[in-house]
C-alpha cells in the first residue's frame, strides 16, 4: 500500500498545476527584465528562482560564436544573462511575438550600453560597436 500511495503522490505532483498564475509569472518576467536595475539582476534570480521554479532561470549567456560575452573592451554577461531570461521566459509564456521581442532587444541594447558607460574612454567607444554589434546580431538571428 506504501508503494501505491508514494506513486499517486509522485504523479500528483508531476502532474500539478503551476502554484502561480500565468499573471503572476508574467509579473516576474517583467519586474526582473524591465524593473530591476542589471546590477541587482543576479540578486533578483538568487531571491526569486526557488519560489517561481516554473520560470526557466537558466542561461547560456551570448552564445555568440567566436566572441562569447567578453572581451577586451567589454562584458556583457550580466546582459546576456537577463536577455536570456527574458526569452526564454517569453516563450513559455506565450508572449513570444515581434514587439516583445523587439522590447527585450531593446532592453538588451540598453543592458550592454549601461556596461560601456563605466569604461575607460579608450575602451567606451568600442564596448558601444561591440553592443550595436551584438544587438543587430540578435535582430537578425535571434528568436
Amino acid at each position: 500500500m506504501g508503494l501505491i500511495t508514494s506513486l499517486l503522490f509522485v504523479a500528483a505532483s508531476v502532474a500539478a498545476p503551476s502554484p502561480h498564475s500565468a499573471a503572476t509569472l508574467g509579473s516576474i518576467v517583467e519586474r526582473g527584465v524591465y524593473s530591476t536595475e542589471l546590477t541587482e539582476f543576479p540578486r533578483f534570480v538568487r531571491d526569486n528562482r526557488r519560489e517561481f521554479s516554473e520560470l526557466d532561470w537558466s542561461t547560456d549567456y551570448c552564445s555568440a560564436p567566436f566572441v562569447g560575452n567578453t572581451g577586451r573592451s567589454f562584458n556583457f554577461r550580466l546582459p546576456c544573462q537577463r536577455h536570456d531570461f527574458a526569452y526564454r521566459n517569453l516563450k513559455i509564456l506565450g508572449g513570444f511575438n515581434e514587439e516583445n521581442r523587439k522590447r527585450a532587444d531593446d532592453r538588451f541594447l540598453l543592458d550592454m550600453k549601461s556596461t560601456c558607460a563605466p569604461r575607460v574612454v579608450t575602451q567606451r567607444f568600442n564596448c558601444y560597436l561591440w553592443a550595436d554589434t551584438f544587438y543587430a546580431a540578435v535582430r537578425v538571428f535571434a528568436g
